[in-house]
């Protein structure tokens, strides 16, 4: 298993002879680009369907449990998904990324890397289970919250078993679309006809968990027609090797992770599950926009991966067309939410969740802050830069606990969100910086203009139209958005995105 993650590219010989005017064949890493622009988009759209299912279902979920639940069942269940999504993350992207990143380049290795990726994983999920199981034992008053975080931890060893990795890595998004429609889809349904009130808040995890092992029972059916049935092993050489190249990749994803949800942490160890409640709401709405950028990450990363070979001007114009995407579908979701903050939390939560508009209008913006960190960093990541980054990522990790805690008991719940943000634009400029210093870093500036003059159109419209309805606003502003983003010639500039899905075949240096 040495070469499993030590393959090296092998530098192209192809070239133009002297004083020759025919040119030879593109070396192979750029022969394959013809088809990259069909395969990306064919993943972006499997995947971003599927999300855009998952992600809806899951919000009305989340919608329903906040009525049936209550402020204070819902926080409960809010504070435990998080705590263990910490663990799930710290399981999952240990070794995910970095495989993922390796069987994109060389796809043989596919049944080696399984067999050693799934001793692994199982082995860190039991030790990761315990270890919550006793901290939740100790510091869980009652019993009932320490069973709702035992139950959501049962998601750990799903997590372990699972091979959406396979599939990402190899550029087969269908199927892993397709599993994610069938796990919120039986999560969904259980929870929607079961759990009517706060004593059957227990059926929540335990619907999760059986939506997530229908999701990969359906991904190992089809891993089995392809190859054989893994055989779980765990060399020490593998290991070695996993804890010196994926360590940075892990530090990195760890504090994604912890960033993410440190606010609400932060939230529940120093308020009522209440409190808990309120906050959780609207964080979890911004979570599911969050999610989108990262799909069109996850579909982009094989690609940007193969793009390390080329010179630093493929790799640029292929990250222009993702922040260009990113910011002209963003940008105006956050205007448009801070301003109808509170319309849409009356519209969508029971009373008892006032309050909660301010914290949404907050939260909103760290969609668009965070996703473009994280897509610096990943794009570090498949670059092999990934150490880049890395002391600034952690560095938000380590401070951001400390400067909620402080945000928090000063301006209360809102200091939470704020210091989420007061990160997301640190890391922002920080990613910046690295990719600057590897000459790949993105014309940002080119890509905020037409999505803000745009909104600024758009807002008028949404407040006089929220005199009526807020989804008169919601209709009436996202027109206008259009309208003005069209007639700011957004249209011919969108061709541009194609340099999303096809890396200029100009740029044929290798590094």
């Amino acid at each position: 298993m040495a070469s499993t993650l030590e393959v090296r590219p092998r530098r192209s010989r192809g070239g133009r002879e002297s004083g020759s005017r025919v040119h030879a064949a593109p070396p192979p890493c750029l022969r394959v680009d013809s088809r990259s622009k069909r395969r990306i988009a064919s993943n972006f759209v499997c995947l971003s369907s599927a999300e855009l299912i998952s992600r809806t279902t899951s919000v009305v979920v989340t919608l329903t449990l906040a009525r049936r639940l209550g402020v204070d069942g819902y926080g409960r269940i809010e504070f435990a998904f998080n705590v263990v999504f910490w663990l799930v993350l710290l399981l999952r992207d240990s070794s995910d990324v970095i495989v993922t990143r390796e069987l994109s380049r060389h796809p043989r290795l596919v049944r080696p890397l399984v067999d050693q990726v799934m001793a692994y994983k199982s082995l860190l999920a039991l030790m990761l289970f315990t270890l919550l199981t006793l901290v939740g034992s100790w510091t869980l008053a009652e019993r009932s919250d320490w069973l709702i975080l035992v139950l959501y931890g049962s998601m750990l060893f799903t997590t372990a078993l699972g091979l959406d990795y396979v599939f990402r890595g190899t550029e087969r998004m269908g199927l892993v679309a397709l599993s994610l429609c069938v796990r919120v889809g039986i999560y969904a349904v259980g929870v929607l006809f079961t759990v009517r009130d706060a004593s059957r808040i227990a059926w929540v995890p335990l619907w999760l968990t059986l939506g997530e092992v229908s999701g990969i029972a359906l991904v190992w059916l089809n891993y089995l027609k392809h190859y054989r049935m893994p055989r779980p092993r765990l060399t020490p050489r593998f290991l070695f090797i996993m804890i010196q190249r994926g360590r940075t990749v892990c530090v990195m994803q760890l504090s994604q992770a912890v960033i993410n949800s440190a606010d609400l942490l932060v939230v529940g160890l120093l308020s009522t599950w209440g409190e808990v409640g309120r906050y959780g709401a609207p964080h979890r709405m911004v979570t599911a926009l969050l999610t989108f950028g990262l799909i069109l990450q996850q579909a982009a990363f094989p690609t940007l991966a193969r793009l390390w070979r080329q010179t630093a001007g493929a790799g640029r114009e292929a990250l222009d067309s993702l922040v260009e995407v990113l910011m002209t579908g963003l940008v105006p979701i956050a205007i448009g939410c801070t301003i109808l903050a509170d319309p849409l939390v009356h519209l969508i939560l029971p009373r008892e969740y006032a309050g909660s508009g301010l914290l949404l209008a907050l939260g909103i913006w760290r969609a668009p802050l965070l996703i473009l960190a994280y897509l610096y960093q990943t794009t570090l990541i498949a670059l092999n830069r990934e150490t880049a980054g890395v002391r600034t990522l952690l560095l938000g990790a380590i401070g951001i606990g400390p400067l909620i805690i402080v945000l928090r008991l000063v301006f209360g719940l809102a200091g939470a969100s704020l210091g989420v943000l007061i990160v997301g634009l640190g890391l922002v400029v920080a990613g910046y910086a690295s990719l600057a210093r590897e000459g790949r870093q993105p014309a940002w500036h080119h890509h905020l203009g037409r999505p803000v003059a745009a909104s600024l159109v758009m807002v008028p419209v949404c407040l006089v139209l929220v005199r009526f309805h807020v989804l008169a606003a919601v209709g009436g502003g996202g027109v206008a958005y259009v309208v003005a983003w069209l007639a700011f010639g957004g249209i011919g500039h969108a061709r541009n995105w194609n340099n999303l899905f096809r890396p200029p075949l100009k740029a044929q240096g290798v590094d």
